[in-house]
């Protein structure tokens, strides 16, 4: 997890952090159309959190190479919408690895 100014310090959430990578895998899928081309990678995606667990603003670091599982890495974020609110409802930053 990464911080930055105003944000809790990268040990204080180290479960959280776990958590919320945890739930972003239970909602990855994979596109068909994926699946038939045998697109497989690593999407790193930035993620910042508010207080309450809400997902405020997303970005991807690291590309997948496939298109497809790119594109699908954003709707995952969309779907999860939220985590548990973090450690002392500070807000967070992490960065989510998302693999096919």
């Amino acid at each position: 997890m990464a911080a930055s100014a105003g944000l809790a310090a990268p040990d204080s959430g180290s479960n959280w952090s776990r958590e919320a990578i945890e739930k972003v895998t239970q909602h990855r899928t994979t596109p068909r159309s994926a699946q038939l081309r045998g697109d497989k990678g690593v999407v790193r995606m930035a993620v910042s959190v508010d207080g309450n667990g809400m997902i405020t603003d997303y970005r991807m670091m690291q590309s997948s190479g496939s298109p497809i599982l790119d594109r699908e890495a954003d709707l995952i974020l969309m779907r999860v919408g939220s985590f548990d609110a973090p450690p002392g409802r500070a807000p967070q930053k992490v960065t989510i690895p998302i693999r096919w």
